[in-house]
């Protein structure tokens, strides 16, 4: 990840040098590093916030994403390979990146996913629609690390009506 690029809770978004688009998140957990890779690498704890989602846990292994129980905007299913795995700080499998650091309250989750952009909507509207989902898989992570009851049928963060930096 480019660390001159900040990102933020609502996200960031910035161009590639080969036109594609990333989209950047920056959250500060009040959990260890340990604890919030568990989360994001144990199947039982990634069921509780991200019950689509599927990995083989080693470089080579296999990622797939089942999204909104096939009824999204984008792809329903998503496959990708674990690029990266370094345990407990980064994770890379398909598009996404999961970076973990420790910091003065618990510690710093960076994450980051590259888009694939097809489809008849503007790469706004996609941006957007992606930017949505993703927010809200982060939010019920946090939920998730706080014990927290989650909601998966609330709605997603409109991003249409707000500016994020770099989103075209």
């Amino acid at each position: 990840m480019n660390n001159n690029h900040p990102g933020s809770r609502l996200g960031s978004v910035r161009k590639l040098e080969d036109g594609r688009i990333e989209l950047l998140f920056e959250r500060r957990l009040k959990h260890s590093v340990e604890t919030v890779w568990q989360a994001i690498t144990d199947p039982e704890h990634r069921a509780q916030w991200a019950p689509g989602m599927h990995l083989e846990l080693f470089a080579g292994g296999a990622l797939n994403i089942w999204f909104n129980g096939g009824n999204c905007e984008g792809p329903a299913h998503v496959t990708g390979v674990v690029t990266v795995y370094h345990p407990p700080h980064v994770l890379e499998c398909g598009t996404m990146r999961f970076e973990l650091e420790p910091c003065e309250e618990g510690c710093l989750l960076r994450f980051s996913d590259i888009l694939d952009f097809s489809g008849t909507r503007t790469i706004t509207e996609f941006t957007n629609s992606v930017l949505g989902g993703w927010h809200a898989y982060l939010d019920r992570l946090e939920s998730s690390l706080l014990g927290e009851a989650i909601d998966f049928d609330a709605p997603e963060f409109d991003y249409a009506s707000v500016e994020i930096p770099g989103r075209e």
